[in-house]
């Protein structure tokens, strides 16, 4: 639970308890997706008699103050990870890994499309997933 954590969350004005601390440096400190559960065998190495529960209410603070970012993948259980740009998601169908393709601007341009094609609709926030085959996959045959 490292300072610049702790700080991140009291420039969101969230209520800096040892729970979300620790449930916001699983995510904001690896980069990447995991469900509920994976934050919760994480953060509760580092903070024994974690319960599940707090995990999920963590997460919806996290979320509400703009931190955290739920995705509901195609045939996968719900999955967090720290908030950045909206960004499409690459799930392998073998391994179940997910990943973000390199190119930053992606997201903001599939936005920017979205919105100029919706007739006024303006479109804030996005999941968007393409399944198929990683590289590692696909190479183990």
């Amino acid at each position: 639970m490292g300072e610049r954590n702790i700080k991140a969350l009291q420039e969101c004005g969230i209520r800096v308890t040892p729970q979300r601390a620790h449930v916001w440096g699983v995510l904001a400190e690896s980069g990447g997706h995991f469900t509920a559960e994976e934050i919760w065998e994480r953060a509760g190495a580092l903070l024994p008699g974690l319960e599940l529960s707090t995990v999920y209410r963590s997460l919806e603070a996290l979320g509400d103050a703009g931190l955290v970012a739920e995705s509901r993948l195609p045939e996968g259980p719900r999955v967090f990870e720290a908030r950045s740009s909206s960004h499409p998601h690459l799930v392998c169908v073998v391994c179940g890994g997910i990943s973000h393709p390199d190119a930053d601007d992606i997201g903001r341009r599939l936005l920017e499309t979205l919105n100029a094609a919706s007739e006024g609709f303006e479109v804030s926030e996005m999941h968007v997933a393409g399944r198929g085959v990683c590289a590692r996959c696909a190479a183990d045959g």
